[in-house]
């Protein structure tokens, strides 16, 4: 298993900007050599993207193995490189348009904004091929930020409660535990990227924090 911290040109919140699935991992156009390298230890193939016309990956898609959730403003050659990965797509309403807030999945469940109305959480359910489950983390609705998901384990929030806990782990069917990330953010989805063989942390992460976000995910 692998590890590495970096930052994305400067900003340690690296989970702004890419994000992993098991098969490959979405990076930046144009992002830095040490960005990429940092990338590999998440031992998938790397596909340099945009969404929107963005570099802001993380915040804009959710994914699995199975599907990639964008917002509904994504450029049609965007939607058909994605298509080209083998990824079922469905689009958000601009008021869910981050994706990457507002849902956090991995290949056995998934959880979104508790917000959404049920014929968004069906679509998204459908397009990631898993159940999809209304949610809050430490009492936000914007889940995605608050967590990240592999097949092996799920870091979340450092605030999370007791029963939210229980049904992340019944949703994801795996273990996991609270963590914080770049010196104290509670925020784990902005401040990493990761799958079940590897994880980026950002750069201000201390040590404490990362081997507490690597035993979280399985990783250690």
């Amino acid at each position: 298993m692998a590890t590495t911290q970096v930052a994305y040109d400067g900003n340690p919140h690296i989970g702004l900007f890419a994000k992993a699935s098991e098969n490959f991992a979405l990076l930046p156009l144009g992002a830095h050599a040490k960005f990429t390298k940092a990338a590999k230890a998440l031992d998938c193939r790397i596909e340099p993207a945009t969404i929107a016309g963005s570099n802001l990956l993380g915040i804009f898609c959710a994914l699995n193995s199975n599907g990639i959730v964008l917002p509904i403003f994504t450029e049609e050659h965007e939607k058909k490189f994605f298509k080209d990965l083998g990824l079922n797509i469905c689009t958000l309403p601009s008021n869910f348009c981050a994706a990457g807030n507002n849902v956090c999945a991995n290949d056995k469940g998934a959880i979104v904004n508790a917000e959404m109305p049920h014929m968004l959480v069906k679509k998204i359910s459908e397009c990631l091929g898993v159940e999809a489950v209304p949610a809050s983390i430490a009492g936000y609705f914007t889940v995605g930020s608050a967590c990240v998901a592999t097949n092996k384990g799920f870091a979340a929030h450092n605030r999370i409660k007791e029963e939210e806990m229980e049904l992340l782990k019944s949703v994801f069917k795996v273990g996991g535990s609270n963590a914080t990330v770049n010196m104290g953010s509670p925020f784990i989805g902005l401040g990493i990227i990761a799958n079940s063989k590897g994880c980026v942390i950002g750069e201000a992460t201390s040590g404490f924090e990362a081997s507490r976000v690597m035993n979280a995910l399985e990783l250690e």
